[in-house]
Parts: structure tokens; sequence; C-alpha cells
């Protein structure tokens, strides 16, 4: 559904691109920071994206800003956008917030627009403000609005990523033990899945996980 949607709020004039900040045709009440955030070579993620939206924004800001992070980032990197903006821009024009995505590949309209929960992580009432008047549209479709610190947003991501993953490692290790007791995976996944307490989602056996945000 992206096609659509692009094409229908471009012909609308929602929706501008630009490779260039500076062009904008007027001054934001938020920048979201949507960069990949790749694994190094020791698992890391590397910042050096984040880092350099952060600068360009720096140059920018002519009003108060809310600078959102929507990337996933290790705990502490909005500290360190706060510390970076502060730098050259003065305090009074922008807060920081976290606002992390929790999209699955392929579903990601369906999951933005229609999503359990959406989590804004700041520090002040004013950039909450900000934030909640942007994602009103959102919980008008159910999906919960979650206020809280920037640290507890940052680790909501992290540790939702650890506890999915933790569900897809798990119900691998079961399909092994099937095949080695004579067992049927399938069975024992949906008769797992049928507990509330532990539901049917990421209960699927296969080839594990890809990408970066997982691993």
């Amino acid at each position: 559904g992206l096609t659509e949607l692009v094409k229908k709020n471009i012909k609308s004039q929602n929706l501008n691109f630009s490779n260039s900040i500076n062009e904008l045709p007027f001054s934001p009440d938020a920048i979201f920071i949507a960069v990949g955030t790749p694994s190094d070579a020791d698992s890391k993620a590397d910042l050096s994206y984040i880092f350099t939206a952060v600068n360009e924004i720096a140059k920018s800001i002519k009003k108060y800003t809310v600078i959102v992070t929507k990337s996933t980032v290790p705990i502490g990197t909005n500290e360190k956008i706060k510390e970076i903006l502060g730098g050259s821009v003065q305090e009074a024009l922008f807060d920081v917030a976290s606002n992390p995505e929790f999209l699955r590949e392929g579903c990601a309209i369906k999951d933005f627009l229609y999503g359990d929960r959406v989590v804004i992580g700041a520090e002040n009432e004013k950039a909450m403000d900000v934030l909640s008047k942007i994602y009103e549209p959102i919980s008008q479709n159910g999906s919960i609005i979650l206020k809280t610190s920037i640290v507890s947003a940052e680790i909501i991501k992290y540790s939702s990523n650890a506890f999915l993953a933790t569900k897809i490692s798990f119900i691998n290790e079961m399909s092994d033990l099937c095949q080695k007791v004579g067992g049927n995976i399938y069975d024992v996944a949906h008769g797992m899945g049928l507990d509330k307490r532990i539901g049917n989602q990421f209960l699927n056996a296969g080839p594990g996980f890809g990408g970066s945000c997982f691993p």
C-alpha cells in the first residue's frame, strides 16, 4: 500500500521530498531521524548516520523544534544527541525525544496506522504535546499512546526486540526436540499459543531471523 499512499499525499501536497534539510519551505515543529543503524563487525550499532543527521539538523533550527529519534539505537544515544545539539543550538530552541518504531517488514503501513502502541519518550510536557498532536489520528485508530522517559522508551524498543527474538529462538529449539523424540512442532506451537499468557505470534518454527534489529 506504500505506492498508493505516497501518490495520494503528493497529490494533496501533504508530502514533499528533498535531499537537503535547508530547502524546507517551513520551520518544522518536529524532525524525525529515521536513518539506518546497521551492525558493525563487533555487532554494535553503527551510529554514524544518526550523528551526521544531527549535525545537519543543528544548522537548520530556527524556532523550537522537537528532534525525534525513530531509528533503533542503543540506550543513551538520545542523551548524546542532546549533547551534540547543545553545542551549537540554544537550549530553549529544542527538545530531544525517543519514538521507537515497531514495524514488521512487509506490514509497515498497517503496523504504523493500526499498531498496538506508540511509545513517546520525552523530558517535558512541551515535547510530549507536540508528538501527541502528531499522533492523535493514530490514537483514534486504536493505538495506545504510552508517554514515558527517554531512557524507558529506548529500553522498551530493545527489550521488545530481545523478547521476540527469544520466542523465535525458543520455538526452533522445541522444533529440534520434536525431531529427536517424534513430536509435531506445529501442534506444539499451537498448544503453546493457545495460552493467553504466551500468545501465538512469533512461534513459527523456521530459519530464525535476519536483519539488524533482532541480532
